[in-house]
């Protein structure tokens, strides 16, 4: 039986924050060759999916009781994973902030705003209300996440009731199909509707079918291939491997719109696709992600994720930005290494 734990998909996670790191360093400017706005909103979406994923793969016969003290601790062990990091960047981005200067002038209209926003973020509510970007302002995602964390434990629950049933892979398989279809019909019905847009992309429970399809499908996955008795063909799944990578980004070279419509439309099945097909993980790319090397980078990404705005923001206050292949290459080399290299002194602490 495989194990409940799928290291090869944890390098998809460095991948998806590179994608991001890209768009916050460099925002629109990479365009033609790499339309970073429409890689960072995938790879969004992708970081959703893939996190109902692994709670659906990991959890698979462990038989949990969704009551309230159970899921207050799921919760809670969550937020102490990953609060400290986040107080400690927040705060930070006071000096960016303009929180200071409101102090300093007693201007108490701006120092009400931004002691609000400020709050909101240490609070981790600050995406149930636009605007949401503010401080360090990728941490909308954890405010996210966290409410979709409160629907791990009953929705494993009903996850392991349909396992006593023998049609149990048809019954994940249909419920995968059924969210994916919603998600395309929500995303058609709000075509063109940049009004709500705020709605579609932050706002908590617009992002919960994503985290379900990714339960469904992670719980389908480890079914597979814990009944598989043979690995199959390498080749064949090398190739399909490639493929699904391929796909995966080369809708980023294109100039496709970017709105709530083309995030799920366009970026829905790139995602899905490279994750069942790695999440089987009997091609070469697999075993190539599931390296030591590579998977320790994707155990680093949550907190590369939080550390590059601060870093980014840091090196732009001390450094003059030049426009050379030197200077954009030394940039890119300088500020990833050193977050990766915060990331792993923080990980290995904790």
């Amino acid at each position: 039986m495989k194990t409940k734990r799928l290291d090869q998909l944890q390098f998809l996670r460095f991948i998806a924050f590179g994608f991001i790191f890209l768009f916050h360093a460099f925002g629109t400017n990479l365009e033609p060759y790499l339309y970073t706005t429409n890689a960072a909103y995938a790879m969004v979406s992708f970081f959703f999916i893939l996190s109902g994923f692994g709670s659906g793969y990991s959890s698979a016969d462990r038989r949990e009781k969704p009551t309230v003290k159970a899921v207050c601790y799921h919760l809670w062990k969550k937020i102490k994973k990953i609060y400290p990091l986040l107080f400690v960047t927040t705060i930070y981005f006071v000096l960016q902030s303009d929180l200071p200067q409101a102090i300093n002038t007693g201007n108490l209209e701006l120092l009400k705003e931004n002691g609000w926003n400020l709050m909101k973020c240490l609070l981790m509510i600050q995406s149930w209300g636009n605007p949401f970007l503010f401080y360090n302002g990728v941490t909308w995602f954890i405010s996210t996440i966290l409410f979709l964390y409160l629907f791990d434990l009953p929705v494993r629950y009903y996850l392991d009731k349909a396992h006593e049933k023998k049609n149990e892979k048809t019954i994940l398989i249909s419920l995968s199909v059924v969210l994916a279809i919603a998600i395309f019909a929500i995303a058609t019905l709000a075509k063109n509707r940049a009004d709500i847009g705020y709605c579609l992309y932050a706002f908590p429970p617009s992002r919960v079918l994503e985290y379900l399809l990714g339960m469904c499908m992670g719980r389908c996955l480890y079914r597979i291939n814990s009944e598989r008795k043979s690995d199959g063909n390498i080749v064949v799944f090398t190739i399909l491997e490639g493929i699904a990578l391929l796909l995966w980004v080369v809708l980023f070279t294109l100039p496709i719109p970017v709105n709530s419509y083309s995030m799920q439309t366009y970026w829905l099945i790139p995602n899905v696709f490279v994750l069942i097909i790695m999440a089987i993980g009997m091609g070469g790319f697999s075993k190539l992600f599931s390296m030591k090397l590579l998977k320790g980078a994707g155990d680093i990404s949550m907190e590369c994720y939080l550390l590059h705005q601060p870093v980014l923001m840091t090196y732009m206050a001390f450094v003059q930005m030049e426009n050379t292949v030197k200077g954009t290459l030394f940039y890119i080399i300088f500020n990833l290494g050193f977050i990766m290299l915060l990331a792993s002194m923080i990980h290995k602490k904790q």
